[in-house]
């Protein structure tokens, strides 16, 4: 069994679907800090359940799922995929490959896959259990996991242990073993409490139960004569109300002819009120008309005085603008005059610059020339001096080159002898080469064609045992399905048979009629003798209502029988059908005048014995069934109301017009009782029938996989046989072909080489002639160069005075010329401020012309607006007199319609005396009939309240010659307060109570002897956890002594069990000797040498132990170069029992891998892995 692969998708750093492939061995995962890396471990701790987000590095669930960049949107979800290689079926389970999967939802929603089929994490860990395999086991190492082993926490050290003596299956046995025995206790506990509860009360209860038989037998008596009593009372009552409601109709006759006389009058009062609001409507009109003619006469005053005054203001800024004009232009005059002033300053100060800038000029143009024809001297100098230089070190160079040359010459015909010697000894080798090479890669070829036929049956095989496999799988999945199912359906039968058994869902009284055997002529209740169609149910159920409870007689002699069994026994009240009495009351379906189509009558829609029709047709005959409650609406209203109508979701339309509906109570299932029994009973019977069948298919394929297996052990057997014969002749071939090639490289490196050797002669004669002719050139340029540099020396000393002296008298001239231009930019500032300011003033003096003309022109234009105004309010003046007139006239109407209403009101009001002393009389009437009416509900309320009677039902009490005599009410009321207080619930309570009693007596002794059997089990395992523990911690502890030895290269370790009496629970003390120090506590060690220490410890775990395959994570971090030498070095030894992936950094662990994956980040945040496997690149490398 071993790791085979590992598949993300949006998962951290991979939003990307990436698939990491595993071998056996030690694969390195290697890459920047940063990249992604240990995201890789991650991934591997969370599939196999790590619910601690904040151990993978992260708060809440979706810090694990990719959460987007700049470029890539986040992800909804993240899902991770781990396939294990079982092909050697240590996993309980019959796959030869396990994918172990988890998925989590941004929305927090999350889920295990097991073989891509929904799972528990129980299931998974089950499954890993003491494999070493899961989030605490010891599979996955990391910095964590060295750190729970150097804790001083027993628990986290403890933790590691167990898993690796094996007794962590054990201790979840235990613990689980523990949780029944707690949840034991408490279920006794609860039982002992309700146990001693039902003992106490079972003695009061007979007691209360006696008194209250004898209190039913009073009040049965009481009731005869207080029945009877409300009904002479009642009989009364309805004498005097008929003589009153004659009364009644009288007077209400004469009421109504005074109320005709009065809304005649109302409506003549209505009428002279409307002319009265035409009228105040027309009034208020021109009031609103009158003052808006005022409100323009007033606005025009006001418009004429502001018009007025405008007037005014614009003369007097005339004249404001006139004074201002006058200073302007006297400004104007003086500024004008000292502008010509500074003009004629500035032109003297310019010309002095100009002849002063002239002069400086030339002389810097002549001492210019100087300048440049000096610096070209000196630089002319400093060349010739470089090329003396330059000639010298060729010289020297030249010289150098043509000693190695002639020795150049003897080495290169020394060589071309012994090339020509090696290629002949060569070509010999090849052709033998050649020859065996043949012979190899034909024997290759008829091992293939013999290995491609033994394969393709191979597939074959494995393709029809997969086949067998998948089909015998999906069997179990059927069988148990169907066991499910069966339970389920098996429960769900039992109870319908109960209720039906107990005649659940009916009232005491139903039940007791029921259930009395000794009743003749009881045919059972309604709800019983008919069934009808699930999509019927509650239509059925809503038309029956109360007659459910009905109970069914052969005729009235054994219904009275029935009833005085009920009386006797005080058990209630109950209906009874005689079937002799009741007719059928069914439908025409012709005299239905309907347009809105229906379901069909309700008794046609029940399943019934005949003898029962009349019974069936009389209750539902004349209930009508629709599909809802609209179309029931139409139904009713078409037929006016006459018909029951019952809707398919329980509604119910009474004749009459009312409603009934809503939510319906939740149903005891009376009428589809016996339907849903017959379902379950057939549902039971097919699932028998199918997993019989199931099993003799599963039979039959477990032979096939039986037969198959061993077919394909044999082709395996050949297969493995040929592949090893095939590797090993490949290997000679790839031998050979490696020697020729190397020989044909070698010939052709050499003739290269003589190739060379004779271009390099040619080449190197021809260089030493042209070598000498350079150097006598050279010898003849270094005697010119001297000569020359002797003669431009004495030039450049001649030049250099000269130029000093013209140099002084310029930095003269430009300081003159700078003092001389600063004040020409003073005068020049002033000319333009003096300038700007005559402009102002110009323009200023235009603004107040324009402002004169502009006021001017604005005094005529206001003069003409104060005219028109004037003319407007003249016209509106007279305007108003004619409506105040028109105002005058609508006020006189009005006051005429008033006076005439007045005299109808006068009218009208003795009429409501005469009909208010009518309504006093009929309120005295309406009083009595409604005293009389509420003594007479009071009566029908207490035979309802007391006996649950009616006043139709009560009649048939009736007793003319029951005497009702006060001493015989008090004799029995006295005997009933003598009892005392009654609890009628007592009787059934008792007898409930006694079957409780019983039953929780069974189930306490039941529990404890559960709590014994579950304790031996506890102590039994116990016992196997020491033994194991005991027995795998020594061997951990040698194996330690050994691994730290061979990874300090020397020293002492040693594991310690503190407390040899309580093994399971005990610390574990980790004591070291590194190499030339004293034994020392884990405490007392550097943190180079406490983490060699755990990683010792946990390698013997494997040793001991060895796990499939096992994650490291950066654990040797802290070690410095010579430790993680030696700890690459027994990594490989590791390896050959165990498979290991190490995320790391370090050197020594890649040079130990055997294929390495790089972990980089092309783009921010996103991860991405390239692969490489390490024994293909050495033989790359070896062939180079």
């Amino acid at each position: 069994m071993h790791l085979k692969r590992l598949e993300l998708k949006g998962f951290k750093s991979f939003p990307t679907k990436t698939e990491i492939n595993f071998n056996e061995g030690i694969t390195a995962i290697v890459g920047p800090n940063g990249s992604g890396k240990s995201n890789i471990s991650d991934a591997v701790r969370w599939v196999l359940g790590e619910q601690s987000i904040k151990s993978l590095r992260g708060d809440k669930l979706e810090d694990v799922i990719f959460a987007g960049t700049i470029d890539k949107k986040p992800m909804n979800y993240c899902e991770v995929a781990l396939t294990i290689d079982n092909s050697d079926e240590k996993l309980n389970i019959d796959f030869s490959e396990v994918t172990i999967k988890r998925r989590a939802y941004r929305n927090g929603e999350s889920g295990f896959f097991l073989n891509d089929k929904a799972c528990r994490l129980k299931d998974i860990k089950e499954l890993l259990l003491d494999t070493g395999i899961g989030k605490d086991g010891y599979s996955i190492i990391e910095q964590g996991k060295v750190d729970e082993i150097l804790s001083n926490n027993p628990a986290n050290r403890r933790k590691v242990f167990d898993e690796a003596c094996g007794i962590s299956k054990y201790r979840y046995k235990k613990q689980e073993a523990e949780k029944n025995l707690k949840n034991t206790k408490e279920n006794l506990e609860r039982i002992e409490d309700v146990y001693i509860e039902i003992e106490n009360r079972i003695k009061p209860l007979f007691a209360q139960q006696k008194k209250a038989l004898r209190y039913l037998e009073l009040r049965e008596n009481l009731k005869k004569l207080e029945v009877n009593n409300y009904i002479r009372e009642i009989k009364k009552i309805d004498n005097e109300l008929s003589e009153i409601t004659k009364q009644k109709t009288i007077l209400a006759k004469e009421l109504n002819e005074k109320e005709v006389l009065r809304e005649k009058m109302d409506k003549n009062v209505e009428l002279a009120n409307e002319e009265i609001e035409k009228l105040e409507e027309n009034i208020s009109k021109l009031n609103e008309y009158i003052d808006s003619i005022k409100d323009v006469i007033n606005q025009n005053d006001s418009q004429i005085s502001l018009i007025n005054e405008r007037i005014n203001n614009s003369k007097s800024n005339i004249e404001n603008n006139k004074k201002t004009l006058g200073d302007f232009e006297l400004k104007l005059k003086e500024d004008n005059e000292k502008l010509v002033e500074l003009q004629n300053k500035r032109k003297v100060d310019e010309e002095a610059i100009s002849v002063l800038k002239k002069e400086i000029s030339d002389i810097e143009q002549k001492n210019s020339q100087k300048e440049q024809n000096l610096n070209n001297l000196t630089k002319n100098l400093e060349d010739l001096k470089d090329n003396i230089i330059t000639y010298l070190n060729e010289k020297k160079d030249l010289s150098n080159s043509l000693s190695m040359l002639g020795a150049n010459i003897e080495n290169i015909n020394s060589r071309s002898e012994v090339i020509d010697n090696n290629i002949a000894d060569i070509n010999t080798s090849l052709e033998q080469k050649k020859s065996i090479y043949k012979e190899k890669e034909e024997k290759v070829n008829e091992i293939k064609v013999e290995l491609n036929k033994q394969n393709t049956t191979l597939n074959n095989l494995r393709e029809e045992l997969q086949n067998y496999k998948n089909e015998n799988r999906n069997i179990d999945i059927k069988i148990q399905n169907n066991n499910y199912s069966q339970k389920e359906y098996s429960s769900k039968l039992q109870i319908y048979k109960d209720m039906e058994k107990h005649n659940e869902g009916f009232n005491r009284g139903v039940k007791e009629v029921l259930k009395n055997k000794n009743l003749s002529g009881i045919c059972g209740a309604l709800g019983q003798v008919i069934t009808t169609k699930a999509e019927y149910e509650k239509a059925i159920e809503a038309a029956l209502g109360a007659y459910m409870q009905n109970i069914i007689t052969t005729d009235q002699f054994a219904a009275k029988n029935a009833i005085a069994y009920l009386k006797k026994n005080n058990m209630g009240r109950v209906t009874f059908l005689p079937m002799n009495v009741i007719k059928s009351k069914r439908i025409n379906e012709n005299t239905i005048n309907s347009k809105t189509p229906y379901i069909k009558i309700a008794s046609d829609l029940v399943e019934f014995d005949e003898q029962y029709r009349d019974i069936i047709e009389n209750i539902l005959g004349r209930t009508i069934v629709i599909d809802n409650i609209d179309n029931g609406i139409k139904f009713a209203n078409e037929t006016n109301h006459k018909f029951k109508v019952v809707t398919l979701d329980g509604d119910i339309l009474n004749p009459g017009g009312s409603l009934t509906g809503g939510s319906l109570k939740t149903s005891t299932n009376i009428l589809s009782r016996k339907r849903l029994i017959s379902d379950f009973e057939e549902k039971i019977q097919n699932i028998k029938v199918e997993n019989e069948e199931n099993l003799k298919n599963k039979q039959i394929i477990i032979e096939s996989i039986s037969k198959t297996r061993q077919s394909i052990d044999t082709y395996e057997n050949d297969i493995n046989a040929l592949e090893k014969d095939i590797v090993k002749q490949n290997t000679k071939l790839t031998s050979i072909n490696y020697e020729i090639d190397s020989l044909k490289q070698n010939i052709e490196k050499l003739q290269k080489e003589k190739n060379g050797l004779s271009s390099n002669l040619d080449y190197t004669s021809n260089k030493i002639e042209s070598i000498e002719q350079n150097i006598k050139e050279i010898e003849l340029k270094e005697a010119q160069n001297k000569k020359k540099i002797e003669e431009l020396s004495k030039i450049q000393e001649t030049h250099n005075d000269d130029f000093d002296k013209e140099k002084k008298q310029i930095e003269s001239l430009k300081l003159d010329f700078v003092q001389k231009s600063e004040i020409f930019k003073s005068t020049e500032a002033e000319i333009n401020r003096i300038k700007t300011e005559i402009d102002d003033t110009n323009k200023k003096i235009i603004d107040n012309k324009n402002n004169i003309e502009r006021l001017e022109k604005e005094i005529a234009n206001l003069k003409n607006q104060s005219q028109i105004q004037m003319s407007e309010s003249e016209n509106l003046n007279k305007e108003l007199s004619k409506k105040n007139k028109e105002m005058d006239n609508a006020q006189q109407a009005k006051n005429k319609f008033k006076e005439n209403i007045n005299d109808l009101n006068k009218q009208l009001k003795a009429f409501e005396r005469q009909s208010m002393e009518l309504r006093q009389s009929e309120f005295k009437i309406e009083s009595k009939l409604e005293r009389l009416s509420s003594n007479k509900e009071s009566y029908t309320t207490r035979l309802f309240e007391d006996y649950d009677l009616s006043y139709v039902k009560a009649l048939e009490l009736k007793d003319d010659s029951i005497e009702i005599n006060k001493k015989i009410f008090e004799s029995i009321k006295r005997e009933i307060a003598s009892l005392g207080n009654i609890n009628i619930d007592s009787i059934k309570e008792y007898k409930e109570t006694k079957e409780r009693y019983d039953f929780y007596s069974e189930q306490k002794n039941d529990l404890e002897e559960s709590i014994s059997a579950i304790e031996k089990i506890i102590e039994e395992l116990e016992v196997n956890m020491k033994v194991q523990f005991k027995e795998q911690f020594t061997q951990v502890n040698e194996n330690f002594k050994y691994v730290y030895k061979r990874l300090f290269g020397g020293g002492e370790g040693e594991l310690t069990i503190l407390d040899e009496y309580n093994i399971l629970e005990s610390d574990i003390q980790i004591t070291a000797k590194p190499p030339g120090k004293k034994m020392k506590n884990l405490n007392l060690l550097s943190g180079g040498e406490k983490a060699l220490t755990a990683i010792s410890i946990l390698f013997a775990i494997i040793l001991a132990k060895p796990t499939p395959f096992c994650i490291l994570d950066e654990i040797e971090a802290p070690l410095d170069d010579a430790n993680i030498f030696r700890f690459g070095e027994y990594l490989k030894e590791l390896s050959e029992d165990t498979q290991f992936i190490a995320v790391t950094h370090r050197r020594g662990t890649m040079e130990a891998a055997d294929y390495i994956y790089g972990v980089t980040m092309e783009k921010k945040a996103i991860s991405k892995v390239i692969g490489l496997d390490l024994h293909e690149a050495h033989k790359m490398t070896d062939i180079i």
